[in-house]
């Protein structure tokens, strides 16, 4: 990601599966570039019908034959450096402004707590070592905002652009 860019600029477009679940965003570009050698069609975010006109605004496209995957496979193979990535590779305790090295569990695993999107946040070694096999409230830590899974602002800015679509 480039510094000084929106995470969700105004270039990105969702891309759908063949059951109309979000499953990415994708450039402007590589949208095009799908929907011009025929794997990808442009949707109407109000109708849902699909049509390969070009014109006008490109938001939303779909994919026929692709499935989209469950967030527990996105867990598979290299879990930390997911988890620091979706959290800017900072801590995220509240007070502290290190670079995050760890990855912890919001509930820990002895307390019965689960290795998943919504239970690991990225956080420096000094507050891992701190919190220990304690939740945050247990340890006096609070968390600077709760973690969510890898999707879940694709799924909220889908929802956004069909009430934007349905309201126009």
């Amino acid at each position: 990601m480039h510094k000084g860019r929106e995470r969700h600029g105004i270039g990105e477009v969702i891309a759908v599966d063949r059951n109309y679940v979000p499953m990415q965003e994708v450039s402007r570009r590589r949208a095009l570039c799908a929907v011009v050698a025929g794997r990808a069609h442009v949707l109407n975010p109000v109708t849902f019908e699909r049509h390969g006109n070009l014109e006008g605004r490109l938001e939303l496209i779909i994919f026929p034959h692709a499935q989209a995957c469950s967030d527990s496979k996105l867990l598979i193979g290299r879990l930390e450096r997911r988890v620091l990535k979706r959290d800017h590779f900072t801590c995220q305790y509240e007070g502290c402004l290190r670079k995050a090295t760890t990855v912890d569990h919001v509930i820990p695993l002895c307390q019965g707590g689960a290795t998943s999107w919504q239970n690991l946040v990225a956080c420096c070694l000094p507050c891992n070592q701190a919190k220990g096999g304690r939740t945050p409230e247990q340890a006096g830590m609070i968390l600077k905002r709760h973690p969510k899974g890898p999707r879940a602002h694709l799924f909220e800015r889908f929802e956004d652009l069909l009430k934007r679509a349905s309201a126009a």
